[in-house]
């Protein structure tokens, strides 16, 4: 089976393979900022929720406080307090 270029390119960097298949990132720094990166589309947005759909799954991450710092249709960044992360 050929691989694609991006697939090679990942594998020779040695980054997970979900990432060149267009998985969700997500990046938690403490418990106050998130980066999440390959979502597909806000389904839900409040003060203490927030609810991606990505490729394969949803992402939920509720809290308290949430602010949405800035977001295109690659990334998004979200401050506030984080208490859970949860895939559905």
């Amino acid at each position: 089976m050929k691989r694609s270029f991006r697939q090679a390119m990942f594998s020779a960097m040695e980054l997970p393979e979900e990432l060149a298949q267009g998985a969700a990132f997500v990046e938690v720094t403490g418990q106050h900022t998130v980066r999440i990166e390959h979502y597909r589309k806000i389904l839900e947005f409040t003060d203490r929720r927030l609810l991606l759909q990505c490729k394969d799954c949803r992402l939920e991450l509720t809290g308290s406080g949430f602010c949405i710092r800035s977001y295109n249709g690659e990334e998004l960044l979200l401050d506030g307090l984080i208490d859970q992360v949860h895939y559905c």
